[in-house]
């Protein structure tokens, strides 16, 4: 069938629309990103990159990161300033870049005011003396003066942007930021003009939107990002933010307006709803809000992962424009592969946040299965040539040993895929199976399909050793064997009474049983607390135990909350502080890691562990005594996590 070049299957998402003064090629955003890639507050070129490559992949809207308005809203130095004339030439470098592209490029404004998830800022600043109510930060709480000052810097900072060559900017109002603080009646409790009534809470807004105007004049853009639901208690909900939106819209001032969800508090989950939410979650407040506006584009944003999801969003009046972040992290070119036809070799986000927690973790924006992130060239990237093609042997295929496979056949290389199991995928393909998880199903299959269009050999089914390796004439081997489970330290169980999740829990039998049914978490990711959930549905009783004194450590801020609330709603049993010495029979006993003094639990129908896996390299000597050139790459290197498996299967791959 011959390419779509008009983006015919999707009439609504490549049909052009007016933004204020622009109009836009398509109604695909670039959601604004934390990526982490300013490097001492500066642009740098791996900042302007990002924005460039997806305005070459064709999203028509591209929002930037955070810019901090004054120095009191340096969060931490991969935060670039919006004050500070050493950004202008970086800032002119981006605007070049995308509009040059075709797309209109808006920077987002902002200030978290007393908002915090790394550390308190230098001066956190606040609407009210509420505490932050995830930090709990107490700020400083603003004089009339201190937020006329606060309104000149967004100000001055639009300026800036606009004499760069930015098309506009977005005011970030959401996830309970300075702008929101205002806005919300949860957390502006001031007495002056800048509090009150919905005037009041309306008028630090106002005022920025008006300067902008006046200083940037009409053919800037200038948006507002706002809670559509903040998710707190006397907060801003979907009533509220249709009279925000009302009493916005009859001044005149925003060009259009999006909406996205929760704050710094228990509702953080909401923000970037992970792999548990359904799809697209919030598309009925956004239809809710829609009329407020007035005629103004709305953006919908929230997991919208597919462009039939998109369409679907525009065509039953969601939105206006659609906003994406992860969707795009995952892949450049997502509208442009839409566009001609090629939606199904979309590179799939899974949703698990993980980069959502890089960032917050301090470090640069990666995502699990784009490791090309970021960097110029990414839109459209294949993987070069190889110099020298040889026969190459991939063993393992989970997914550093799938991604390895398809890189080094894409470079020229004949590739011969071995794996032990029947199926590609791994322990991944187990997690897949479990509650909340199976957006790495997709993963999976998008890995498989580039087995098969780029022609990679597959001997499933028997693991593989030297010999078999020499007599199919391997050249070269990327050794992705994964790791092996390892016996939690100390345990004297009884046979097999205990086992790795990842082996045993295929086994399980779905009907409900009476027992009681023990984890052990060494491990603190989410797959572990995703099996305490699938436990939940087959077991009378569950009783998770870990040797820590809190859970999912390995779980980013977002995606812990939603590991929290699922374990207290399923009365899911939590044992701090817990190791397990014995099972005899249908009792388990355990000690406390501080006391010694040991507890049990009776009727105990099984037990499984999540423990720290043992590396499985035992291959890679009598490879290279044979005198073959290997390459290992991820768990079978050292057991970490999805992230560093398939970068360091394409790293291996690449190498060759």
């Amino acid at each position: 069938m011959a390419e779509d070049r008009t983006g015919g299957s999707y009439p609504g998402l490549f049909s052009p629309v007016a933004v204020g003064p622009r109009t836009l090629r398509n109604r695909i955003a670039l959601a604004a990103t934390l990526t982490n890639y300013g490097a001492g507050n500066r642009v740098t070129e791996r900042w302007i990159g990002f924005l460039a490559e997806r305005a070459k992949g064709g999203a028509a809207l591209i929002i930037s990161e955070v810019i901090a308005v004054d120095r009191d809203a340096i969060a931490h130095p991969a935060i670039v300033t919006g004050f500070e004339a050493a950004n202008e030439e970086g800032f002119r470098r981006a605007a070049e870049a995308v509009e040059g592209a075709g797309a209109c490029l808006l920077g987002q404004l902002w200030h978290p005011g007393r908002q915090q998830l790394w550390a308190p800022v230098r001066s956190p600043k606040g609407v009210s003396p509420e505490p932050d109510p995830y930090s709990w930060t107490v700020p400083h709480v603003m004089d009339t003066a201190e937020v006329r000052r606060v309104v000149a810097a967004y100000v001055a900072a639009a300026e800036r942007l606009h004499r760069c060559g930015f098309g506009g900017v977005e005011l970030h109002g959401a996830h309970g930021y300075l702008i929101g603080q205002f806005l919300s009646p949860s957390s502006n409790t001031r007495e002056d003009e800048y509090g009150g009534d919905l005037e009041g809470r309306i008028r630090f807004v106002v005022e920025i939107a008006e300067g902008v105007r006046q200083r940037c004049g009409p053919g800037f853009v200038v948006g507002l990002k706002m809670p559509g639901d903040e998710g707190v208690p006397g907060g801003i909900g979907p009533e509220e933010a249709a009279r925000i939106t009302a009493a916005l819209r009859a001044r005149d001032l925003l060009d259009y307006y999006a909406y996205s969800q929760g704050n710094f508090s228990l509702s953080l989950e909401n923000h970037v709803p992970d792999m548990h939410f359904r799809r697209a979650p919030f598309l009925d407040i956004h239809r809710r809000l829609r009329p407020a506006a007035g005629g103004r584009p709305v953006m919908a944003l929230g997991r919208i992962a597919t462009p039939e999801e998109a369409e679907r969003a525009l065509r039953e009046g969601a939105g206006d424009l659609i906003g994406l972040s992860r969707a795009l992290i995952a892949d450049a070119d997502w509208p442009e592969k839409a566009r001609t036809g090629r939606a199904a070799a979309i590179r799939p986000a899974t949703y698990d946040n993980v980069a959502w927690g890089e960032v917050h973790a301090g470090k640069p924006l990666e995502e699990i299965h784009n490791p090309q992130l970021g960097r110029r060239g990414e839109s459209g990237w294949r993987p070069p040539r190889a110099a020298r093609p040889r026969r190459v042997a991939v063993v393992g295929a989970g997914p550093a040993g799938l991604q390895a496979a398809w890189i080094a056949a894409a470079r020229g290389h004949a590739v011969t895929l071995f794996g032990a199991g029947p199926s590609p995928g791994g322990k991944l393909r187990v997690e897949a199976g479990l509650p909340g998880r199976a957006e790495y199903a997709r993963l999976i299959a998008w890995l498989g399909d580039r087995l098969r269009a780029e022609g990679v050999a597959l001997r499933l089914g028997r693991r593989a050793d030297a010999a078999m390796l020499r007599d199919a004439g391997a050249e070269a081997v990327v050794l992705a064997t994964g790791a092996a489970p390892r016996r939690p330290p100390g345990f004297a169980g009884e046979g097999q009474a205990a086992r790795d999740w990842a082996a045993a829990l295929p086994a399980v039998p779905a009907a409900r049983h009476p027992g009681a049914a023990v984890l052990f978490d060494m491990d603190q990711t989410a797959a572990t607390y995703a099996v305490a959930d699938a436990l939940a549905e087959r077991y009378a009783r569950v009783v998770l135990l870990t040797p820590r004194t809190q859970l999912a450590r390995g779980v980013n801020h977002c995606s812990a909350i939603g590991v929290h609330r699922r374990l207290h709603t399923r009365g899911v049993e939590i044992v701090h502080a817990a190791q397990p010495v014995r099972r005899e029979g249908g009792r388990l006993t355990w000690r406390n890691v501080f006391t010694g003094r040991e507890a049990a639990t009776d009727d105990v129908a099984l037990f499984l562990w999540s423990t720290p896996r043992v590396a499985e390299d035992s291959l890679a000597a009598p490879l290279r005594a044979a005198g073959l050139e290997v390459r290992l790459a991820g768990d079978c290197l050292a057991p970490r996590d999805l992230l560093c498996a398939i970068h360091e299967g394409e790293a291996a791959a690449l190498a060759l």
